[in-house]
């Protein structure tokens, strides 16, 4: 064997350890790469609520947006498929509806245009996220108690984008809908749909984009072993004692004090303590300051006796309600059709009538939230345009009507169901007449008196 210079030996000993530095700075990158942070925040999303073709307004809703993403990338770097967890946060006014108004026990939705953005280098990036969803989980059915809908996905792959430079920003989508499936007790269902807008800012967080580690390893460990073993043992003795004197110690003192105190206490005081403390204080507190009040129609059909002329009469019309989710009140126009009556005057004698029933004024009722039931009163004045008797025409006209509106207040019968509709009910008085003619007393005694009831159904 050929024995090895001194020379020889050094510049082993060179190559073994920029070997060495290179095998542990490889090693290094790597745990670090594959070191995971966990990004976490709180989102507030505005979203329209349409359930069974009801809109239930725009409602506040928090999403908790929760995964793990590698420490730093590389520009190329592939991020492996992420699972990603959303916690919805659903509001009271929103739970009351689903629970107490629509009879809702259970729901279950998915997304069908969820993403994450990426954003480096000027440039944004939308991913994807397929199958986002959430299983079939109970709506609390108490007040106040929190509704929470867990659902998870999958964000695919994601190439890191090669213009990458100092970091990739995470971002939530601006905007999303849910499909959704709404279950009552009886299993069956509602459909429903959510259409969200986020907020302004919908930074996640941030991953931080380093430079491929094989040029830092090869040029240290090269230049540092060659030049000191060759040149410094012919000028060490003429020039070390002038020089190092006179520049080491000027420089030195100069350039490691400025910069370091510079800039490491400027930029880690001035951005974590900005961003915390602007969003929570902003949002929470701007949004719920009144109660949502939704258009809720219905038409109605049913009939009403007339218990002093023995007869009937069909009623149809409609209901335009303002609902008030948040007390369970609405205000509503009360429209009725024109309708016949056939009446028996005296008991035997064929009357047929014609009526007009018109509202006075607005009329006024409400759900109760614990028991379902709906109750709405109404005044309205009934006009009997012509009275005929085998086709002899009694009395009637346009002045002849009831010397005042006729209360009715109708009621449901056990819980209503808006989506659905329901019967409701009214006993109620009609008055005595007046503007009917000569025979205006006559006609009195087969159209006035208490004891009517008219019975509908109030349906979507």
């Amino acid at each position: 064997m050929k024995k090895m210079t001194k020379t020889g030996k050094v510049l082993a000993t060179g190559a073994a350890a920029a070997l060495s530095a290179g095998a542990i700075s490889v090693i290094g990158a790597a745990s670090a790469s594959a070191a995971d942070v966990t990004l976490e925040k709180n989102f507030l999303y505005k979203c329209e609520v349409v359930a069974g073709g009801l809109n239930l307004g725009i409602q506040d809703i928090g999403v908790l947006a929760s995964t793990s993403v590698p420490d730093t990338v590389t520009p190329g770097q592939v991020i492996p498929e992420t699972p990603v967890n959303i916690t919805l946060t659903m509001p009271e006014l929103l739970r009351q509806s689903t629970a107490l108004l629509l009879g809702g026990r259970e729901a279950s939705g998915a997304s069908t245009n969820s993403a994450v953005t990426l954003t480096t280098g000027g440039q944004t990036t939308t991913i994807a996220i397929p199958n986002l969803g959430a299983p079939r989980t109970p709506i609390p059915q108490v007040a106040n108690e929190p509704w929470l809908i867990p659902a998870t996905g999958t964000v695919p792959p994601i190439t890191t984008p090669d213009y990458a430079v100092d970091s990739v920003v995470i971002g939530m989508p601006a905007a999303f809908n849910i499909t959704a499936t709404i279950f009552k007790a009886d299993n069956s269902t509602i459909p429903s749909t959510l259409a969200c807008n986020g907020p302004a800012d919908l930074a996640l967080g941030s991953i931080g984009v380093t430079e491929p580690t094989t040029e830092p390893t090869t040029e240290p460990t090269t230049e540092p072993t060659t030049e000191p073993t060759t040149e410094p043992t012919t000028e060490p003795t003429t020039e070390p004692t002038t020089e190092p004197t006179t520049e080491p110690t000027t420089e030195p003192t100069t350039e490691p004090t400025t910069e370091p105190t510079t800039e490491p206490t400027t930029e880690p005081t001035t951005e974590p303590t900005t961003e915390p403390t602007t969003e929570p204080t902003t949002e929470p507190t701007t949004t719920p300051t009144q109660d949502p009040v939704i258009k809720v129609p219905f038409k109605l059909k049913g009939s009403t006796t007339i218990k002093a002329g023995n007869g009937t009469a069909p009623l149809n019309g409609k209901v335009a309600a303002d609902f008030n989710l948040a007390t369970g009140q609405f205000v509503a126009d009360l429209t009725l059709d024109k309708t016949k009556a056939s009446l028996k005057a005296l008991g035997f004698l064929p009357v047929d009538a014609d009526l007009a029933f018109t509202s006075v004024g607005k009329t006024n009722g409400g759900i109760n939230l614990a028991t379902g039931q709906l109750t709405a009163d109404s005044k309205v004045n009934i006009q009997i345009t012509s009275i005929k008797s085998f086709g002899l025409k009694l009395g009637g006209g346009t002045k002849c009507q009831t010397s005042k509106p006729s209360d009715i207040r109708l009621a449901s019968n056990g819980r209503f169901d808006p989506l659905a509709g329901g019967t409701v009910t009214s006993t109620y008085s009609i008055a005595k007449l007046q503007g009917c003619g000569p025979l205006n007393d006559i006609l009195s005694l087969f159209a006035s008196g208490s004891g009517n009831k008219l019975t509908a159904t109030l349906a979507p």
